[in-house]
């Protein structure tokens, strides 16, 4: 690029196909024609402080021949030996990555907001550096000290054992099977060693190779939720066990009782009777037991009230 003209005076092929435009087109054009015009202010202003010792670089957008501007990083190299001076300029295209700034940005303030509603706790993954980053919530909601957040392989630890290999498979198929979508519910384990049901987001960001570089994350808690949850099926299971002794232990001395009883009406002889009425006796017992069981079974099965408070 002339420095003093800022035509355009060579290109390689890689600028060719970013930018779209032949070699002929670039030749008569200057570095303004692939700048939108908020940024031609900003670029003369550039120009006149560009130092003519170290490499200058800076962060622009450009535009693309079919209309389409996108983030590039420019790195500009004083070339004095060319007549009247000029600068190689080198491109790098990082128009996804500030996007994915972006993003990351605005999922951040997104889950913020949340927490402030819902009380969720807010992670940030860097895959690149194998950084962990906890936002607030963490050490109110799990009682550790505001000192003590654990890193990655810190925070996989406190998973309970039965759940942790889920977990990193999740977890892993956001780098094996390029996966956008996190989503885990396993029991973490709190300062007090209790554990709480955790139901566990993330996203996602990939780099342009599609290698994951970022992702953010939330924990709800739902330990509420999931005990509650085992309670109905905790009596769900008392609820069936009635059920069968009332098929079972109930129906077989009744139906004894009812056999007896007709036999009895049958009988001619006292003797007969008497033996009926021994027999009677023992499946009357029999019921009175079976009926005893069911209500301990129902007054068991009282004593551990579902709560209410699942929110």
């Amino acid at each position: 690029m002339a420095k003093g003209s800022f035509k355009i005076l060579s290109v390689n092929t890689a600028m060719k196909k970013l930018y779209g435009y032949t070699t002929q087109e670039f030749l008569q054009m200057t570095t303004f024609d692939i700048r939108p015009e908020e940024e031609h202010e900003r670029i003369k202003t550039f120009m006149t402080r560009c130092g003519e010792a170290d490499p200058e670089s800076e962060i622009w957008l450009h535009r693309k021949r079919n209309g389409e501007c996108f983030y590039v990083k420019t790195t500009f190299h004083l070339v004095p030996l060319l007549k009247d001076g000029a600068y190689l300029v080198m491109v790098v295209d990082i128009d996804k990555s500030i996007k994915d700034e972006k993003k990351i940005s605005d999922l951040l303030h997104l889950y913020e907001t949340v927490n402030h509603a819902t009380n969720d706790v807010i992670w940030d993954y860097d895959f690149v550096s194998d950084q962990l980053k906890w936002m607030q919530g963490y050490n109110e909601t799990y009682g550790y000290a505001k000192d003590s957040s654990p890193d990655f392989f810190g925070a996989m630890q406190k998973i309970h054992p039965d759940d942790r290999l889920s977990v990193m498979e999740s977890f892993q198929k956001i780098r094996l099977d390029k996966q956008k979508y996190f989503f885990a519910e396993y029991r973490y384990k709190c300062a007090d060693g209790s554990f709480k049901y955790i139901r566990d987001r993330g996203y996602a960001i990939f780099d342009q190779c599609g290698e994951p570089v970022r992702m953010i994350g939330a924990m709800q808690d739902i330990d509420k939720q999931k005990k509650y949850e085992q309670q109905l099926l905790s009596q769900n299971e008392q609820l069936k066990e009635i059920a069968w002794l009332n098929s079972h232990q109930v129906r077989r001395p009744l139906s004894n009782i009812l056999a007896l009883i007709s036999l009895i009406k049958e009988s001619p002889r006292n003797e007969d009777v008497l033996e009926f009425i021994d027999f009677l006796a023992i499946s009357s017992k029999e019921l009175d037991d079976a009926v005893i069981m069911i209500n301990k079974q129902t007054m068991e099965g009282k004593a551990a009230p579902l709560s209410q408070d699942i929110a």
